[in-house]
């Protein structure tokens, strides 16, 4: 079963692209958050206030990964709800880029754990509707999963953290 082409299956290919890009900006919100409470909010207790974010994304993470899930089958509008959910993880990167502050965080917490949870139940109902072959459903599926992980493998973060001006640029591109 030869390996799909863009040109005939673009929503395929959209949704790839989607995924790798959303997980981009979920790893760079989260992989150096302790840094930048540590570095940045200079936070007392960096570790106790990474646990409160995360706790805090958690559960909007889950309410929303329920209720994007429901609004999409009721609605069938995928890839609208898609965008919406990268926008509220796109905010929350931007929020972090303007305004590195505790309540900001917490605000970024919500967003991004809204919009990172609604995209994980919408993006799986939109990627199972546009997979280009019943015959290779597994493969197609198997290599879109995969695609999560292209970010961490390239290192983007680190580059942008390390070489290119700090948190703040790092969240920023992130948004």
């Amino acid at each position: 079963m030869p390996f799909p082409r863009p040109r005939e299956h673009p929503d395929y290919f959209w949704a790839l692209l989607s995924r790798v890009l959303i997980n981009a900006g979920n790893l760079a919100g989260t992989t150096y958050l302790l840094y930048f409470l540590t570095d940045v909010l200079h936070r007392g207790d960096p570790d106790g206030s990474l646990l409160i974010l995360t706790l805090v994304y958690l559960v909007c993470c889950a309410a929303t990964g329920h209720l994007g899930g429901v609004v999409s089958d009721a609605l069938g509008r995928r890839r609208d709800l898609i965008a919406v959910a990268g926008a509220l993880q796109g905010a929350a990167a931007a929020l972090l880029a303007a305004a590195p502050t505790w309540p900001s965080a917490l605000a970024g917490a919500v967003l991004l754990g809204a919009g990172y949870g609604a995209f994980l139940s919408v993006d799986q109902a939109l990627v199972t509707d546009v997979l280009p072959d019943r015959r290779s459903r597994a493969r197609d599926l198997g290599v879109v999963n995969a695609a999560q992980n292209v970010p961490l493998a390239f290192g983007v973060a680190w580059v942008v953290l390390t070489y290119f001006g700090g948190y703040r640029t790092l969240y920023a591109v992130s948004a």
